[in-house]
């Protein structure tokens, strides 16, 4: 597949734990006491928090009776989920979250993201992302500009396989971060960027209104296995949520809402970024 990230190749791992385990009719207790385990392990093995070591997937292929082919695939995602991520040198700086995050980001074949007060991390410029950091209440703010700066130049890249696709609100646009100069380097930085292949810029202007899901930001990672759903990331002021499956926020609001959101967005109120007439930020 494409360069995954070993957490989330750990957590579909899980996954698959869990499914043959059903598909073996089995409950996690019935296969703790085969497996001469706690419940707990075997809790933790199916949820992704827990590294599986060889000898214990070899015995629960084994207990599951799991098919040749699908036992390799299981042995191959486990030996590549114990490598250590690109990002492991920042471990220390991310909460689990973004964690969690960073791994779909760098497994994912389509990211679709929306951003209403701020240009997308992996568009800004190094000044446009110093200022803003510089307003946030992180600490070690250089290391997270440095990490920032290495997701762009790998997920920029078109040999990463990656498609980028972004929506943006004419607000996040509009808004002077930094200063005039920064912004002016910021908005040619964006038509630069748009002109890679793999990469979509839409602006969503003041001019259509209000429109669907327009309140926050998020960003919707689709796989390019079909055993894993599309992941929706919602970064809110109180914190950040993921989101998986059929998973939902509040009442009724499913992943499929935030698609259907940007597809409509993306194709009914979006302009492309090159065709969005930039007024000159006054100096």
């Amino acid at each position: 597949m494409l360069d995954a990230d070993p957490m989330y190749l750990r957590k579909r791992l899980s996954a698959q734990l869990r499914a043959a385990r059903k598909e073996a009719g089995y409950s996690q207790p019935e296969v703790a006491e085969e497996m001469v385990w706690s419940l707990s392990k075997v809790m933790r093995l199916e949820s992704g928090r827990t590294k599986i070591s060889v000898t214990d997937l070899r015995a629960l292929i084994d207990f599951y009776g799991v098919s040749d082919n699908a036992a390799a695939e299981l042995l191959a995602s486990a030996q590549e989920a114990r490598r250590p991520p690109w990002w492991q040198e920042y471990r220390q700086l991310l909460s689990e979250g973004f964690k969690s995050y960073l791994g779909y980001e760098a497994s994912a074949s389509i990211v679709r993201n929306f951003e209403i007060l701020f240009i997308p991390g992996l568009l800004q410029t190094e000044e446009y992302a110093r200022a803003v950091l510089a307003r946030s209440v992180v600490p070690q703010k250089d290391e997270l500009l440095e990490l920032r700066m290495r997701r762009q130049e790998r997920m920029l890249q078109p040999s990463k396989g990656t498609e980028l696709r972004f929506l943006i609100d004419e607000a996040a646009l509009r808004r002077v971060v930094g200063s005039p100069a920064v912004m002016r380097a910021q908005l040619e930085h964006l038509g630069e960027v748009s002109r890679l292949p793999h990469v979509r810029i839409g602006v969503v202007p003041f001019g259509v209104g209000l429109y669907p899901l327009l309140r926050s930001p998020y960003v919707i990672f689709e796989f390019p296995s079909t055993a894993q759903g599309p992941v929706v990331y919602l970064e809110n002021p109180d914190g950040s949520v993921i989101l998986r499956d059929k998973a939902t926020v509040g009442v009724q609001r499913s992943i499929e809402d935030y698609l259907e959101a940007f597809w409509e967005v993306e194709n009914t109120c979006a302009k492309p970024i090159t065709e969005w007439e930039v007024t000159p930020v006054a100096t």
